[in-house]
């Protein structure tokens, strides 16, 4: 007989210790520990028969003659007695057989039994869902010991998140020092009284204390002088009016005081501008930062086929089958040549090379249009995966990463780093002293009193050894690489953006930079009778069909359009930049190549002279087709100009730099893509080995040199030059680069080195517009035309334009 139960969890009935009826465990009325041992019971009745507390009452479904004879239950033990130990087929926790009392009969058995087969009920009646919830409980715990959904608490001791307060101590410390020195100033109005000149001095006073204390309490950045030179001219100007104070000339003290008031409020007001200068440049890198900090992950079974160094913390548990079971979830800093894994939708953390994985993603921090990547391609870090996974070997991670080399790492930031940021706080930590010192010399020669040799030295200094002077050309740098980074350009250094800055020629490996490097067949000419043009074709495909050069690939290409088959050459000799030469299948000498291969090889073309000419003058690049020492064909292939090329020469010429032609193809060849172009400078005929050298004639005739190319295609060139700018190399392995793209734009190639260019002399005009009314100041009060008190008002006006440029360039860009 099957007995219906009631819905829920299925588990073996139990015995009731009290009236030994079989009752579900999990919706038992009462449960109690006795002895150490779980009992079940129907309801309170039976739990307090089996205690022998009280007698159940008449009808509770026991056996008659039970219920009300008052008898204890046998078996039962006395309160705080022990009832047995609790074993059986039941399981662990079943309870005890139990003798049978005496008055139970034969016809006793047979109710026990159906008692046996009844239906198991719930002790309780389902709770009805209107039924109110009790209020909950109030929480006097640590709020901070609460986990946030959706972290896992991965140590023993539980994580503490506090919300720290930005407070920018620094900036109301400028305020204050503002204010005090504006009222210093001001009190100018109230007269040369020996009372308002101490309350001035006072008052400069607590602003010098203010500029002192935003010293000692804000975090100096890598782009800031040393304080000493800033704080130097506040303190001497204290020093000369305290001095005059207690001299006999009152008016000498009253513009002591004043000159006093103005350097601190000077000194105030162009840090306040400078932090106001550059706060848009820090806040970009702070969120390139946050981009970058996305942490690394390695591939399932990394561990196993690449143990990580004995250093590396292992997931808990300390051996590698731990953390074979953390698989994708195992987060650390990876190290060059270990293996990285980017889902779809994910940040590239490190700098690496795809090895397995055809991947769609947004190759650069903030671009917009996805990319193809495939096996051997590089990636940058900061790249999106969009769609695919990406396996890939990491090149470069943490502070070594392309991206934050030149912009987070504070020992090689190029905003810090650069000729022009380092020369500017070189102005403002050692020239003004020394032109400090020039000034009270000249007071000293012209007999001026100590006090006023004082004076003017410590104005001079005030006037140049400001923040804004000391900073406004690294905010330029900085503005400048990274608006080369929204275009995917990376540039290795702060040496490499100087030079780059400075070229005057560019140099374009013609196939694959200004040209889309796949040709395509659009001449095809037999010059003799012995041979169709299909057979021509047929001995060019047989002969390049194991080269990667794209005529090869050109040729081979057209030849499986028409249905040709190669021809079966034999013994192929492939001249790197001519040509090939083999044996054709009947045994005759094959020469596949351009005029120079023909000449070298004594094999006469005069009979296409004329026509090889006419289509070298339509920009086609010529292959000549000889069998047997004399000339049977002559092919001509169209490369098109790439996307951008002439974008990409414009760039140029508006940045005043040369663009320069070179490729091996006929000089006629090159006119006509230097036309197409607007490029005067040609360079034909130039095999890529020798490349290198036609690199170095053109630095050694004085002038600066860039070369854009593809690493691994034109890497002669490249090293040769002193700009190497190589597109598609960002994030590829070590190597000795200037300038990295992430895209393969010669546009973006292009601009590099006209943004370098442009930001490079905007960084020297902010400088200029900052130091020369300085300088006219420094000048007018050393030669005493001019109280000392007009230097720093006219350091201050020249500050005020150069971060009023600063920011009309932020703005535009």
């Amino acid at each position: 007989m099957v007995s219906s139960r009631a819905a829920g969890p299925a588990v073996a009935p139990l015995p009731c210790s009290g009236c030994s009826k079989l009752i579900d465990p999990l919706r038992a009325g009462h449960v109690a520990i006795f002895d150490q041992r779980f009992h079940y019971f129907c309801n309170a009745r039976c739990r307090h028969a089996f205690l022998g507390e009280v007698t159940p009452a008449p009808g509770d479904g026991r056996p008659a003659g039970f219920a009300g004879s008052g008898v204890p239950i046998p078996g039962a033990p006395a309160r705080g007695l022990s009832s047995g130990t609790l074993h059986g087929a039941a399981g662990p926790h079943a309870a005890a057989p139990r003798a049978e009392p005496p008055w139970a009969g034969a016809d006793d058995g047979a109710s026990r039994a159906a008692d046996l087969d009844a239906p198991i009920v719930d002790a309780f009646p389902p709770v009805s869902l209107d039924e109110r919830l009790p209020e909950l409980p109030v929480l006097d715990d640590d709020r901070a010991l609460l986990e946030p959904i959706g972290n896992t608490i991965l140590s023993d001791e539980p994580q503490r998140y506090e919300s720290i307060e930005a407070r920018d101590i620094g900036a109301l410390l400028l305020v204050l020092a503002i204010i005090a020195g504006t009222l210093a100033v001001a009190l100018t109005l109230a007269g040369d009284a020996k009372l308002v000149i101490g309350a001035r001095i006072v008052l400069a006073t607590v602003s010098a204390g203010m500029l002192l204390g935003r010293a000692a309490t804000t975090a100096r950045d890598a782009t800031d002088p040393h304080p000493a030179p800033m704080i130097a001219p506040v303190l001497g100007g204290l020093v000369a009016a305290v001095w005059a104070l207690f001299g006999q000339d009152r008016a000498l003290a009253a513009e002591a005081a004043s000159l006093a008031g103005v350097i601190a409020t000077a000194s105030a007001i162009s840090a306040w501008l400078i932090e106001s200068a550059r706060h848009r440049v820090f806040a970009e890198r702070a969120w390139i930062g946050s981009v970058l900090s996305t942490p690394a992950r390695r591939p399932p079974g990394a561990w196993a086929q690449s143990p990580a160094p004995a250093d590396r913390a292992l997931p808990r548990g300390g051996d590698d089958a731990a953390a074979e079971e953390a698989g994708d979830a195992l987060f650390y800093e990876l190290r060059p040549g270990e293996s990285v894994q980017v889902d779809a939708g994910e940040v590239v953390p490190v700098d690496l090379v795809v090895t397995g994985g055809d991947v769609e993603v947004l190759p650069w921090i903030g671009a917009a249009t996805p990319a193809r990547r495939r096996d051997g391609d590089p990636i940058v870090a900061g790249a999106t995966v969009v769609r695919g996974r990406l396996v890939g070997a990491c090149t470069f991670s943490g502070g070594d990463r392309a991206v934050a080399r030149v912009l987070l790492d504070a020992r090689r930031r190029a905003d810090a780093l650069a000729p022009i940021a380092q020369a500017s706080r070189a102005l403002t930590e050692r020239w003004a002293l020394g032109a400090a010192a020039i000034a009270a010399l000249s007071a000293f020669v012209a007999g001026r009193a100590p006090v006023e040799i004082a004076m003017t030295a410590t104005a001079v200094l005030a006037a140049l050894a400001t923040a804004i002077t000391a900073s406004i050309a690294s905010v330029h740098v900085a503005r400048g690489i990274l608006l080369g980074l929204r275009r995917g350009i990376v540039y290795k250094s702060a040496d490499a953006w100087d030079r780059a800055g400075r070229v005057s020629v560019a140099v374009f490996c013609a196939r694959g930079t200004l040209l889309l490097g796949e040709p395509e067949l659009a001449e095809l000419e037999a010059t003799g009778q012995k041979l169709t043009p299909s057979d021509v074709l047929a001995l060019a495909a047989g002969a390049e069909r194991t080269e990667e050069h794209p005529v090869a690939t050109a040729i081979v290409r057209a030849a499986r359009a028409r249905g040709l088959r190669p021809d079966g050459v034999r013994n192929p000799n492939f001249h790197p930049g001519l040509g090939v030469t083999a044996v054709t299948s009947s045994g005759e000498e094959l020469c596949v190549g351009n005029r120079a291969l023909m000449l070298e090889q004594r094999i006469s073309i005069a009979a296409a002279e004329s026509r090889v000419a006419e289509l070298e003058a339509l920009g086609r690049t010529v292959v000549l087709v000889a069998v047997g020492a004399r000339l049977v064909g002559v092919i001509g292939l169209q490369d098109g100009l790439r996307p951008g090329a002439r974008a990409a020469i414009q760039h140029l010429l508006d940045a005043q730099i040369e663009p320069v032609l070179m490729s091996g193809d006929a000089r006629e060849t090159c006119e006509a893509i230097g036309r197409s172009l607007d490029i005067d400078h040609i360079r034909p005929e130039i095999l890529p080995a020798d490349r290198g050298g036609e690199v170095r004639r053109l630095i050694d005739a004085g002038t600066s040199v860039a070369v854009l190319g593809h690493a691994g295609v034109d890497d002669a060139a490249l090293g040769a030059a002193d700009v190497s700018v190589a597109l598609g190399a960002a994030g590829s392995a070590p190597a000795d680069f200037s300038v990295v793209l992430a895209s393969d734009d010669v546009r973006d190639a292009a601009l590099s080195l006209a943004l370098a260019h442009r930001t490079r002399l905007e960084a020297r005009v902010g400088l200029a517009l900052s130091v020369a009314p300085a300088l006219v100041g420094a000048a007018v009060i050393s030669a005493f035309v001019l109280p000392p008190a007009y230097a720093p008002i006219a350091s201050l006006l020249g500050g005020v334009m150069a971060v009023v440029h600063a920011r009309a360039l932020d703005a535009k860009s």
